[in-house]
């Protein structure tokens, strides 16, 4: 009986003082058993909404995929588009995206195995195009009114569409795409 299957299933138990279905529980349990200390301190401290523990599940069981490489300076490890290394030494700009990765609200969590000192950033969706222009940074002026065209109502009303944390110094950079200060971005230092 379908009724019987979702009310066992899909369905709260208004008996329980679980606010979750029998579902989510087995979800969360799967969470719990796999994640990270790390992992399970970045989580929302209430899962509501959107963010459940079943979909918290499918990003441990499916990692964010790098998809889009620009550069010839940066390769896929063994062929595995969640991670990635850079193959030349110097001031060379990288990227790495992950286009069908677009964070929302909440807290997020990356790990990322340093050698070197990169730049490690994130900014906001774009199509693939864009990054297939010659010498792609999000801090290269010369791009600024084609990154401001790919504008959308996602993006909401924030001023800060693109940032990077430099791992020497721990200096951060982030930039609006406008002329407004010196290049069109800004150094914060000592940023925590």
């Amino acid at each position: 009986n379908l009724a019987l299957t979702c009310k066992s299933f899909g369905w709260r138990r208004t008996m329980s003082t679980l606010n979750w279905s029998l579902i989510e529980e087995v979800a969360r349990q799967a969470v719990c058993s796999r994640a990270t200390d790390d992992e399970m301190g970045s989580l929302p401290r209430y899962v509501s909404g959107t963010t459940t523990w079943l979909s918290i599940l499918h990003r441990i069981d499916h990692p964010m995929l790098f998809d889009v490489l620009s550069s010839a300076g940066i390769e896929h490890r063994n062929g595995d588009e969640s991670r990635v290394y850079g193959t030349t030494s110097g001031n060379v700009s990288n990227t790495a995206v992950s286009s069908s990765y677009i964070m929302t609200t909440g807290s997020h969590f990356a790990e990322f195995e340093i050698t070197g000192t990169p730049f490690i950033g994130v900014a906001r969706p774009m199509p693939k195009l864009i990054y297939e222009r010659e010498n792609f940074s999000y801090f290269n002026t010369y791009l600024f009114d084609t990154l401001l065209a790919a504008r959308t109502d996602g993006w909401g009303d924030g001023n800060v569409h693109a940032c990077q944390y430099f791992c020497r110094t721990g200096e951060t950079i982030w930039t609006c795409f406008e002329g407004e200060r010196t290049d069109g971005f800004n150094w914060v230092w000592g940023w925590e």
